[in-house]
């Protein structure tokens, strides 16, 4: 694909901000829709940064290409000293695993099973607090800097909201623990609230509401709007988000060091 002059000149920013190329690829391999992008920072063992978006994002790519590569930009901006990154935690694991044993659709005797679920849900809350909050002001900004842009990233937006919309059905009420879905809703009717009013759709509050999880919302913002969009915060929010949902202890801060 043939990325647009945007993307291009995002592309040598964060070259040239951070002192490592930037990888990108388009791969099928490796991305399980609904995920359509992701990055991986420069790190010993591999002196570039790498993002990956999957054929089907089509004329969302350069948007998700630039999203991605902003979370690059954001860390690289601070002093080395303030540059830090999330680790594994078994804390997180063990804690998703007692809500898997203790939900009532579990089956004691499929142990397998069940710490792949832990596993499942461990990666996703986690992914969820850590990307969502600073993800709000990425697009805030992306959207500010880049006119050209926004047609895609309305479209990749919308697509998110309505596969997040998903959550509430009766079907994963029933799957997932009440714990990770509180935490999960929470965050989706935040994401959803937000852009729900930059676009102009009030029923993407709609599940939210009905299924009780717009106020845990709305209280995320809340935490939001209490700090400035500064990469400086981007660790106190998702902190702040995670202490919130009462998941603060899972978050192993460790150093970043490319």
């Amino acid at each position: 694909m043939s990325l647009s002059a945007t993307t291009q000149g995002f592309l040598r920013e964060v070259e040239s901000s951070t002192g490592f190329k930037v990888l990108v690829e388009e791969q099928g391999s490796g991305l399980q829709v609904p995920l359509l992008a992701k990055v991986q920072v420069a790190r010993r063992g591999m002196p570039f940064h790498r993002v990956v978006y999957h054929p089907s994002a089509g004329g969302m790519a350069d948007y998700l290409i630039c999203y991605h590569c902003a979370f690059i930009l954001r860390l690289h901006s601070l002093p080395a000293a303030e540059r830090f990154n999330l680790a594994d935690n078994p804390v997180a694991e063990e804690e998703c695993l007692k809500w898997t044993r203790a939900h009532e659709g579990s089956v004691p005797s499929d142990a397998e099973r069940q710490t792949e679920v832990a596993g499942f849900l461990r990666t996703a809350v986690m992914t969820m607090v850590r990307s969502v909050p600073v993800g709000i002001w990425v697009d805030q900004d992306l959207r500010a800097r880049f006119p050209d842009l926004r047609a895609a990233q309305e479209q990749a937006i919308r697509r998110q909201v309505d596969t997040q919309a998903q959550v509430v059905s009766p079907r994963v009420r029933e799957d997932v623990p009440a714990p990770a879905l509180r935490a999960n809703c929470a965050i989706n009717a935040a994401f959803a609230k937000v852009w729900s009013v930059e676009f102009n759709e009030p029923g993407w509050c709609l599940p939210y509401v009905v299924d009780g999880s717009a106020a845990g919302g709305e209280a995320l913002l809340g935490i939001l709007d209490g700090f400035l969009a500064t990469p400086s915060n981007d660790r106190r929010v998702i902190q702040a988000w995670a202490d919130h949902l009462g998941i603060g202890h899972w978050l192993k801060w460790i150093q970043y060091s490319p």
